[in-house]
């Protein structure tokens, strides 16, 4: 019964891949915080997200596909011990295959009433702690017509 758990346990390992929570601040041009929906167990609704590897461009994650443990954007922040902030959340752990040090993100944000979209990519950093860019805030629509 033991080697029987055993064998099955080294059978489900390969399948697991090591979590990494990416995390970036999000702003419109005039640097104040886009309005999102707090809607309990759901990204913003006012965008969509999308998220790939540039070595595996078949596996997109999606705000609309996906769970919110898996890719979300959010406001945090109590506006009291920390300020409002509106984040990207980005589980790496839940591609399918397992990332690497030197891996590309892609990421695409649409905002949904605009049509308006911002990407971007980052390349993974060595090691496994969490990937922040809060003092890089990425600037995202609705862009102002100009």
């Amino acid at each position: 019964m033991i080697i029987l758990a055993i064998a099955l346990l080294a059978c489900s390992l390969p399948g697991i891949t090591i979590p990494r929570v990416y995390v970036q601040k999000l702003v419109l041009e005039d640097g104040s915080n886009p309005i999102v929906t707090a809607a309990d167990k759901q990204s913003a609704n006012e965008y969509l997200l999308r998220a790939w590897m540039h070595a595996n461009p078949d596996e997109v994650i999606s705000t609309q596909t996906h769970p919110i443990h898996t890719i979300t954007i959010k406001e945090v922040g109590d506006d009291i011990r920390y300020p409002k902030t509106v984040i990207v959340n980005i589980q790496l752990g839940n591609f399918k295959r397992q990332w690497q040090a030197g891996d590309i993100m892609h990421m695409v944000l649409t905002h949904k009433a605009s049509g308006q979209t911002k990407g971007w990519q980052i390349t993974i950093p060595e090691g496994t702690n969490l990937i922040k860019y809060l003092d890089e805030p990425l600037v995202i629509p609705p862009y102002a017509d100009k």
